[in-house]
């Protein structure tokens, strides 16, 4: 099992998620990047697309998706979004932590 660590994804409205994850993929300006603990300090714009994670335990990624933002690497990994939703809403079905 991969180390784990934090993962906050905040809108102007709220706290969206927070948990423990393995590994989160985003869609940057640049393209799509990865962070797993302990890499190095990064700050990237993000584009409106997918954020994926695998929370800690977990063999499957979960899917949010956002309009833009950026993404804070450090200890923790925060990512400030414009506006969030659960991939699946748009289906009518919502599983939110």
């Amino acid at each position: 099992m991969a180390k784990a660590f934090s993962l906050k994804i905040v809108t102007p409205e709220q706290l969206f998620y927070e948990g423990e994850v393995e590994m989160v993929v985003v869609k940057a300006t640049t393209g799509e990047e990865g962070f797993m603990a302990d890499h190095v300090w990064a700050c990237k714009l993000l584009v409106p697309g997918p954020v994926r994670f695998k929370e800690s335990g977990s063999p499957n990624f979960r899917e949010a998706k956002v309009t833009g933002g950026f993404v804070d690497v450090r200890g923790d990994t925060l990512v400030y979004a414009d506006a969030a939703e659960w991939k699946d809403e748009s289906d009518g079905n919502s599983s939110h932590s």
